[in-house]
């Protein structure tokens, strides 16, 4: 019996990955993902069942390489507003550039595949789940430490800021240009402003 051909699990995914991502799932057929991977069909069938599964993979390596690693700024940075603040400033490069024809895999993906495949949906619910949980972290280490008031819900904060890098990056698929994109965030973040330590009170 012929032996498979071995090869690299996370180059696959990888490829893969950046197959789903340029065309969506339905537009990606199985030839598409065979000459963008390198491997043959009874590879891939063999290794993850068929072209769902490979996307679910798929997006796993996403979640894990790409979403994780764009967000250690947020986890990571001492100065939590200013980690925020980051994020969003590379998100702005990241949407004029690559991402205007790109977007998010997990947007997109939730815009095509949520409504009707439950499993996948969760999967991608989870996604924004953790975007939202980081975002989260970071507010209640700047509450900690000061820099925000205590008296607002940090948790709706948080889905605020999630919600705005989702809008962000259709938004720029839209042909936004940086400068909007800048506008829609700046007054996003005008919101965490209202909530300094020493914000100026309204004027009655």
């Amino acid at each position: 019996m012929a032996r498979q051909k071995e090869f690299d699990r996370a180059e696959v995914l990888e490829n893969a990955m950046r197959a789903f991502w340029r065309r969506g799932y339905e537009a990606t057929s199985v030839q598409d993902l065979v000459e963008a991977t390198g491997i043959n069909r009874g590879s891939m069938y063999d290794t993850f069942g068929d072209k769902r599964g490979l996307f679910q993979a798929a997006v796993q390596h996403y979640i894990t390489n790409v979403s994780a690693e764009r967000l250690k700024v947020v986890a990571e940075t001492d100065d939590a507003l200013a980690g925020i603040r980051t994020y969003f400033d590379r998100l702005i490069d990241f949407s004029v550039g690559d991402g205007r024809e790109l977007g998010c895999l997990i947007t997109n993906s939730v815009v095509e595949l949520a409504p009707h495949d439950e499993v996948i949906g969760e999967t991608l619910r989870k996604s924004f789940a953790r975007v939202e949980d980081t975002f989260y972290r970071a507010l209640l280490r700047a509450q900690q430490a000061g820099d925000l008031t205590t008296g607002q819900d940090i948790r709706a904060l948080a889905r605020f800021l999630t919600a705005t890098v989702n809008g962000v990056r259709v938004f720029a698929r839209a042909d936004a240009d940086a400068t909007t994109l800048r506008d829609v965030i700046d007054s996003a973040l005008s919101v965490i402003d209202t909530h300094k330590r020493g914000f100026p009170a309204a004027a009655e």
